[in-house]
């Protein structure tokens, strides 16, 4: 009986369902021992954030096989770094890293959330949002001013989608599993991404049926299961009431934690978070301009 290889999977959250799917794969148990991988981020986050890549590391190139995000900024689990401590027999192969904020004009990241007296609504935030709060708009009147806004024009969303596209296309230069040719064929027929980062179940589905075929693997028919918790908890809402250039249901609502909610009652959420962190508001001014 041949042994079987062992392989891990690097990378962030997408990465940690992938190695999920795989581990409940039959096909691939036969063949490999899959080594289990926390999320990169969440280890180099902690205190002792650099001996816990070093160690990663190690394990990683103790593997057969190695799965792995195009990872830049994680000192020696990067993957210049791990391809070149390969010895003989041993494989790399990297794999997309989703992230298309085509659907999502509004979507930013303010920096300088340091010092919090709370935890912000989500990891992102809404420009339409940030510059209401900025200008003094009443709270009673962003969901209006939200739902009609210019960045969700269809000229205007078209011109975004383009936009993110283009970037997706160039992150996944030289990628040996890509996922961004199936976004861009698709898109506008089905909502593919919960949020930027967060790609729905069907991108998931696709990312784990590649790499299954990359591992010489025979790939799950399409109405195979998931197997894993998907992104669907959160939602960020998708306008598409001109149902130009998206053809499926608009979503005028934030999800949270399953939870449907009023785009009224979250922005009151974001103006509470800035209200009590004026730190945070002006550190990312630049951010409103122009907005409103």
């Amino acid at each position: 009986m041949n042994k079987r290889k062992s392989i891990c999977v690097l990378g962030n959250c997408v990465a940690h369902r992938l190695q999920n799917m795989l581990a409940a794969n039959a096909a691939l148990r036969e063949h490999h021992a899959l080594v289990y991988m926390p999320m990169i981020h969440e280890r180099a986050r902690l205190p002792n954030g650099k001996s816990e890549l070093e160690r990663m590391a190690q394990i990683a190139l103790s593997c057969d096989c190695i799965l792995t995000q195009q990872l830049f900024n994680f000192g020696p689990c990067n993957t210049r770094e791990l391809r070149a401590g390969l010895s003989s027999g041993q494989t790399l192969l990297t794999f997309s890293a989703p992230d298309f904020g085509g659907y999502f004009p509004d979507v930013c990241r303010l920096s300088g959330k340091t010092r919090l007296r709370f935890n912000p609504v989500l990891d992102w935030d809404s420009r339409i949002f940030f510059a209401c709060f900025v200008k003094g708009v009443s709270i009673f009147e962003v969901e209006q001013i939200y739902l009609t806004h210019p960045m969700f024009g269809q000229k205007a969303m078209l011109t975004n989608a383009a936009t993110s596209l283009e970037r997706y296309a160039k992150r996944e230069q030289g990628v040996d599993i890509p996922t961004g040719d199936y976004v861009a064929r698709h898109y506008t027929a089905r909502r593919l991404f919960y949020s930027d980062m967060h790609p729905a179940d069907e991108v998931l589905a696709l990312l784990r049926n590649r790499v299954l075929e990359a591992l010489n693997l025979p790939p799950l028919p399409e109405s195979a299961p998931l197997e894993v918790e998907s992104f669907g908890f959160n939602r960020w809402p998708v306008i598409t009431r001109a149902q130009r250039p998206f053809r499926f249901p608009g979503q005028e609502y934030f999800l949270l934690a399953n939870v449907r909610h009023s785009i009224e009652d979250v922005a009151m959420s974001y103006y509470s978070f800035y209200d009590f962190h004026p730190h945070v508001v002006e550190a990312n001014l630049p951010l409103a301009e122009g907005v409103l």
